[in-house]
């Protein structure tokens, strides 16, 4: 067999898995999106601090919780007509850093948070997403410094750009959606 047909043959098969491909990539997309509409859920009633929740039930407790949505340049969730969600990000020591933190009616108190990364190091700075980490901003007291809000919390042993990317976006956060609080108080 020539050169010719072989590089015929081998254009063929590209086309073909290319194909194949393209449409695995269109019938799992649904799949995908639900999946990450669900750990959008999960992340929000976490941080409300509502336990027990996984992917088979998001959906039921998000709709059972969730008696508020404000998509707009400032999103932000109500659940059970009392916890305020917002929704956060920023930068860690490798890359983006991002999470949702809840607070109570009224803003003064952390009820829950939930942090991700896309490429801390791990056993420190990826310890954003450990249990241990995020509990200790449970029941926290907002600190306020005349206009300013802050949350001191313990930072992560060995992970200081990690532990200052969480702090900065919690305050840059909790900064930006000042006109929320003072309209909703």
């Amino acid at each position: 067999m020539s050169d010719r047909y072989i590089f015929r043959y081998i254009i063929i098969l590209v086309l073909i898995v290319s194909v194949l491909l393209s449409g695995a990539a269109l019938l799992l997309k649904p799949y995908q999106d639900m999946n990450k509409k669900n750990e959008q859920r999960i992340n929000i009633l976490k941080a409300a601090g509502i336990t027990g929740v996984d992917n088979k039930n998001a959906e039921q407790l998000y709709k059972q919780h969730c008696t508020a949505e404000h998509d707009s340049d400032l999103p932000y969730y109500i659940i059970d007509g009392k916890i305020t969600v917002i929704p956060m990000q920023g930068n860690g020591l490798w890359g983006p850093i991002w999470g949702y933190i809840g607070l109570s009616e009224d803003y003064q108190t952390v009820i829950g948070a939930v942090f991700d990364h896309k490429s801390e190091t791990p056993g420190l700075g990826a310890e954003i997403t450990s249990e241990h980490f995020q509990s200790q901003f449970s029941g926290r007291k907002m600190q306020k410094s005349g206009d300013d809000y802050s949350v001191e919390v313990d930072a992560i042993a060995g992970a200081t750009r990690t532990s200052d990317g969480v702090k900065n976006m919690i305050t840059n956060t909790l900064e930006a959606y000042k006109p929320v609080f003072k309209g909703n108080e």
